[in-house]
């Protein structure tokens, strides 16, 4: 929790620079934009509470246990939770295969998979890094992670 202030402007502004530049993302949530969503990493004591807010939204660093009201947590491996954003794992083979874990508004998070798997966004993007700096910057992150978690291994 020490870096927790560093890592909420830092995502929140990720959020937001997705939101100034891909707004039919936003859009596509529909009402699932305006949910609290806890994204809570297993491997980690931190969980991370994610309000979309339509592209006005903010990511909190909270407890694992935290108990504030949320829609939906999704719950992982933080490898596998980040694969997941990037594309590069399947949530419905992760959720069944039970890498992941959903619980709550099951609506809210089939939504929040469906934007993400439709806006192909990467880590990249999130990074608000542009041409001509941006495939390489996705190769070497999707390289460094695979190695910290190559294709197939369970998580």
């Amino acid at each position: 929790m020490a870096l927790r202030d560093p890592v909420e402007r830092l995502l929140t502004l990720a959020l937001r620079r997705v939101a100034r530049r891909r707004p039919d993302v936003f859009d596509r949530l529909g009402e699932a934009g305006d949910v609290i969503f806890i994204v809570a990493p297993t491997d980690f004591p931190v969980a991370f509470r994610l309000r979309p807010g339509r592209g006005y939204g903010d990511v909190q660093v909270v407890r694992d246990d935290d108990a504030a009201p949320h829609a939906a947590r999704i719950s992982g491996p933080l490898l596998t939770l980040v694969a997941l954003f990037d594309g590069r794992c399947d949530a419905d083979s992760a959720f069944f295969s039970r890498r992941i874990r959903v619980d709550g508004d099951t609506r809210a998070v089939v939504a929040l998979h469906n934007t993400l798997e439709a806006a192909e966004l990467t880590l990249a993007d999130l990074l608000g890094v542009g041409p001509p700096f941006r495939d390489r910057l996705n190769a070497g992150l999707a390289r460094a992670l695979d190695r910290l978690h190559p294709a197939g291994a369970e998580a």
